[in-house]
């Protein structure tokens, strides 16, 4: 998936810029920052409260995200841009897992992310100059399943069915039913092509 290229932040070119425009801007810049460090804190307080359907509840009226019937998102999860985040039916989110929704993230239906697992849709792009991000739509189709400590990269696609061993390192799209692993994740086996269980629970 084609990534895309995030400019360097406003801010810290504002040395050209005088008098009033100057002030209102590092106003404006800041009161930014503060919403910004609010809705993180709250993020972080609704990740800790005791039960799940309290915390899908605020997750969906209070921050917008899409979560599905019967989807379970555990205690301790990191969530950035929550209102690009979809979470289909049935799924599973472990604790501690890291989901990044700075662009689109799409978890399918009776999907399965393991423990401590970080899928990322920004990153820092190594080769420019400026070190600016770049950043790509996730998509992780349904009943995939995730290993604990794997990390999906930005603008990966994982086919329906398919699983990534724990630890492993996704740079590259996965095919349906395909089992990868490894820093990068390669093939290392397959799945059944008719995968019928459901994580949901009453």
């Amino acid at each position: 998936m084609k990534q895309t290229k995030i400019p360097l932040p406003i801010a810290r070119f504002q040395g050209n810029m005088s008098g009033r425009y100057a002030g209102l801007h590092a106003i404006l810049w800041k009161a930014r920052l503060l919403a910004t460090r609010f809705r993180d804190f709250a993020l972080l307080f609704v990740g800790h409260l005791p039960t799940n359907s309290l915390r899908v509840v605020l997750y969906r009226l209070c921050f917008r995200m899409k979560i599905g019937k019967g989807a379970r998102v555990d205690t301790g999860c990191v969530i950035w841009g929550p209102s690009r985040i979809t979470i289909g039916a049935g799924s599973v989110v472990n604790r501690g897992v890291i989901l990044d929704g700075r662009f689109p993230l799409t978890i399918g239906e009776n999907a399965s992310i393991s423990l401590d697992a970080v899928i990322l849709t920004l990153e820092h792009d190594l080769f420019d100059a400026g070190f600016r991000s770049i950043g790509a739509p996730v998509l992780i189709g349904d009943r995939v399943f995730i290993g604990t400590r794997a990390i999906v990269l930005p603008g990966v696609m994982i086919g329906a069915g398919a699983a990534v061993a724990a630890g492993s390192v996704v740079t590259k799209d996965v095919e349906p039913h395909m089992i990868v692993g490894g820093v990068p994740a390669k093939p290392i086996g397959s799945r059944p092509a008719n995968l019928v269980y459901q994580l949901h629970q009453s």
